[in-house]
């Protein structure tokens, strides 16, 4: 293998999002897309694969290259056993991957699952149509969660090795009669046909008895196409060749072109008719099989396709358009056999077929233009204007914001759409306007109007107008493949320089320096003469300083904000990288449980911050398969409570100030409150006094003691004792909080609001007895007054309380539990700057972290869950 290391770190980020891209899209039936997409991705893994020397996973992808290949030219359909073969590929792809990354050394395949694949390629799928599975189409019951498949793999590879033993001799048999059974079809009749087409049904293979016996029909070249498919998936069967290749150059070699005519008068059908187009793309299709033209085949297949879907499928129907005319002009440019032998394999979605108009509005924005914002997008381009972003301040006043109305209104802009980011200080506009002035001219404009950058803070061009046609088209934007360790890195300094930054913002703040001046003014009258003078001249001095100091500390926290957009824009990540690992695991408990479950995702684009993926992967794969395997009814059983038998579990991220909401919901029997109860009583968790002085909220907080569970045998998924209290030490230690609510009958919702930075935490400062501590801001109920009754903080840390209380600091706990806090001083809220626990802290239950103040003080995050208050109200101040 090579020792290029700068290739293996290619092929190591690169092999990865090939393997997440198709598990992605494996999580749900594809549709033609995706079944492109796909087949794109186990083809670059195939080729990275095969440059580098891991033939293991060349071979592997190859195999499902194979099959999904047949499913592009609509031979296959992509049913429940397909998908599970190619997700166990995908899982056996990972596997190699990491061996071969490690060893830098070829990683055989997983046995069975070639033969695995290779079975699946080979038998043909009952009732499949030419075309793939459309997107919007209804699964068959096959495909439901709730659907068997075999779980016995060994049995079945014992059957296929049997089968593939008794069908040697016959694709032996075939391989040799190749040439003979290609004249016998040009010349009529023939014996030889015969006896194959019976030797062919005593194998069971009747499908391929039929069509030898047809070989007699004229014209030939049609069947010996369809024979010649036939013959490749009983090579795949028998492992053993059963003479394709040979039928297809015997062929050829008898081929007088009698049907190119008829090729050449397919480019007038395409942008005709396209039920015209169906019969004559499929006997073409047909010829080009017999005669090996595997490229033509392919076009023709796809063209086939899409015809047939054209008359109710607006997708198809766009993509027909647009293939039209690179088919005709392939065409065009080949008029012999050995032309079309050199026509290259067809895409799926041609690049005439996409618009790019609206290719660079920014993900975040995009979302939020309507069909129509779209549209004026692309029309705007096209006549002569320039798209762009702006970050505006929020005015101050009505006149400022007048003012930035006005400016916009005289550079004739047309805003798009906008959005408030509450989560930045202060708050800022993020906005997207279609303007006619060129870049340079709408950034002296800007300049002219706002020379210190306080209303228009930044403002980036997206997109130029439209160039003319014959202009050189504008570079593509480059992207950049850093290494994991200079992304952290980056991210890192940044960090130290916040702290900095914030330290220095401190001092530059401190009343001490303003009232310094005065002072001094002061101290110069007193003294008088030459030492007053030079006092008075101090405190001019120091005066006119001021303000070039307030401007030096508005700019440097102008910067420090774009700085932290732009390295969060490092750090973030779509939570759909998280969503995506769900459809899996819910499908295979659903299967399990015997269930019928449909998996909703929504908000899949809401950004987050990577370090929090990792930490969330496990609770969040928790919720979900509690959900199917104890929140959600058996199909029958909803029947009979008058639900639909397919239950539905909702997965929901929205993004809101400061913050991510998570949201996972079922539609299934709710808690039951004696089922906790009684599963309490069984494991000693409580004694039957307390369980008779529990309601439901004490009830559900039952399901966060350790080792809890309504289960009384342990299977596969539940069970064990391990369960919700891991998922709110995982939210907790994200900084985050979990939430429960649930209808009996009805169905169960658990909440998690998240960070969206797990760097920075939002907490309130409070002091006692000379000591800094912080409170997560999103615990913080209420500050009440210092007579409300409530347990001085002091006395819980150990400390001895030496002064009356100033505040009540009322804190919220999981599962809607307070507590009341009595402490000598509220100081502020704040953005802390997050540093990790030492080990022996981090299992202190009442530490949530510790951050560093912008002065360097270091700060413990106190969290209100770890609190326990003592059981009586004696020790209440």
């Amino acid at each position: 293998m090579l020792n290029d290391d700068a290739l293996w770190d290619e092929f190591g980020a690169e092999s990865e999002e090939h393997c997440d891209t198709a598990e992605r899209l494996l999580a749900t039936t594809p549709d033609a897309g995706g079944v492109a997409a796909l087949f794109r991705a186990f083809h670059s893994l195939k080729g990275m694969s095969a440059a580098l020397g891991a033939a293991g996973m060349a071979q592997v992808a190859h195999h499902c290259e194979d099959l999904l290949g047949q499913a592009r030219q609509g031979r296959r359909a992509m049913t429940p056993p397909v998908m599970a073969a190619l997700l166990a590929a995908v899982d056996a792809l990972r596997a190699q991957r990491s061996s071969v990354l490690a060893t830098r050394r070829d990683a055989k395949p997983p046995p069975g699952l070639l033969h695995r694949l290779e079975t699946l390629e080979a038998v043909p799928t009952a009732g499949a149509t030419t075309g793939v599975t459309p997107a919007r189409a209804a699964p068959p019951a096959a495909q439901m969660p709730g659907a068997h498949q075999p779980a016995d793999d060994q049995a079945v590879d014992h059957r296929a090795a049997d089968e593939q033993a008794a069908l040697a001799p016959l694709a032996a048999m075939l391989r040799d009669s190749a040439v003979e059974l290609a004249a016998a079809a040009h010349e009529g009749a023939s014996p030889l046909s015969g006896a194959l087409a019976e030797e062919a049904r005593r194998a069971g293979q009747t499908r391929l008895a039929a069509r030898l016996a047809e070989l007699d029909a004229q014209p030939p070249l049609p069947l010996l196409g369809a024979l010649r498919r036939q013959l490749g998936s009983l090579a795949l069967l028998a492992s053993v060749d059963a003479g394709a290749d040979a039928l297809a150059a015997a062929t050829a070699a008898l081929d007088d072109g009698g049907w190119l005519p008829r090729l050449a008068a397919l480019a007038p059908l395409l942008a005709g008719n396209p039920a015209a187009l169906v019969p004559e793309a499929r006997a073409l299709g047909e010829i080009a099989a017999a005669l090996g033209l595997d490229a033509l085949e392919d076009w023709l297949l796809l063209t086939e396709d899409l015809a047939g879907r054209a008359a109710t499928d607006d997708d198809a129907a766009a993509l027909l358009a647009a293939l039209g005319p690179d088919l005709a002009a392939q065409l065009g440019r080949r008029t012999d056999a050995a032309a079309l032998r050199a026509m290259p394999p067809p895409g799926v979605a041609p690049a005439s077929a996409l618009s790019p108009a609206t290719a660079s509005v920014p993900e975040e924005l995009a979302h939020l233009l309507s069909a129509e914002g779209h549209r004026r997008v692309e029309e705007g381009l096209a006549a002569g204007r320039s798209l762009y972003r702006a970050r505006l301040g929020v005015p101050s006043d009505a006149v400022e914001e007048a003012a930035v109305q006005s400016w916009l209104e005289a550079q004739n802009a047309e805003p798009l759409t906008s959005r408030t980011l509450l989560d930045t200080v202060p708050p800022t506009l993020d906005m997207l306007f279609l303007a006619p002035a060129e870049p340079e001219a709408l950034a002296a404009a800007r300049a002219a109007f706002d020379p210190a950058g306080r209303l228009v803070l930044a403002m980036t061009p997206l997109r130029a107008a439209t160039q003319p046609s014959g202009e050189a088209n504008a570079a593509p934007v480059a992207s950049l493949r850093v290494r994991q360790e200079a992304v952290d890195g980056i991210i890192g300094l940044e960090a130290e320089l916040h702290a900095a930054v914030l330290s220095l913002d401190g001092l530059l703040a401190q009343e001490e320096a303003d009232s310094l001046p005065a002072t001094l003014a002061a101290l110069a009258r007193r003294a008088g003469g030459s030492a007053g003078r030079e006092l008075a001249a101090l405190a001019a001095r120091l005066g006119h300083a001021r303000a070039p100091r307030e401007r030096a500390r508005s700019h440097l926290a102008l910067a420090l904000r774009r700085l932290d957009d732009a390295v969060m824009e490092l750090r973030v990540v779509p939570i759909g990288t998280l969503f995506n690992r769900l459809p899996r695991i819910v499908r295979s408990v659903a299967q399990s449980a015997a269930k019928d479950v449909a998996l909703e995702m929504e908000g899949q684009d809401v950004r987050i911050d990577r370090a929090l993926i990792e930490l969330l992967a496990d609770p969040l794969l928790h919720l979900a398969r509690n959900a199917v395997d104890h929140g959600v009814e058996e199909p029958d059983a909803r029947r009979a409570a008058g639900k639909p038998p397919r239950a539905t579990l909702r997965v929901r991220a929205e993004r809101r100030t400061g913050m991510v909401r998570v949201e996972v919901s079922d539609d299934g029997r709710g808690i039951d409150r004696q089922a906790v109860l009684r599963a309490a009583l069984t494991r000693g968790l409580v004694s039957e006094a307390e369980a008779a002085a529990m309601d439901d909220h004490d009830a559900r907080r039952l399901l966060f003691r350790p080792g809890f569970s309504t289960r009384e045998r342990v299977s596969e998924t539940s069970g064990r004792g391990v369960g919700l209290d891991v998922v709110q030490e995982a939210v907790r230690r994200a900084g985050g909080t979990l939430d429960l609510s649930s209808t009996p009958g009805r169905g169960t919702t658990f909440v998690l609001n998240l960070p969206l930075s797990a760097a920075m935490a939002a907490v309130l400062l409070v002091e006692v007895e000379g000591h800094t501590y912080a409170f997560p801001t999103a615990r913080v109920e209420a500050v009440l007054p210092a007579d409300t009754p409530a347990m001085p903080l002091a006395r819980l840390l150990g400390l001895r309380p030496t002064r009356p209380p100033g505040a009540v600091v009322l804190l919220r706990q999981t599962m809607g539990g307070q507590v009341a806090l009595a402490v000598d001083q509220v100081r502020q809220r704040t953005d802390l700057l997050l540093r990790p626990l030492p080990p022996a802290l981090a299992t202190l239950p009442a530490l949530g972290g510790a951050g560093i103040l912008g002065n360097g003080e270091a700060v413990v995050i106190l969290e209100p869950d770890g609190i326990a208050m003592p059981s009586t109200h004696e020790e209440l101040a």
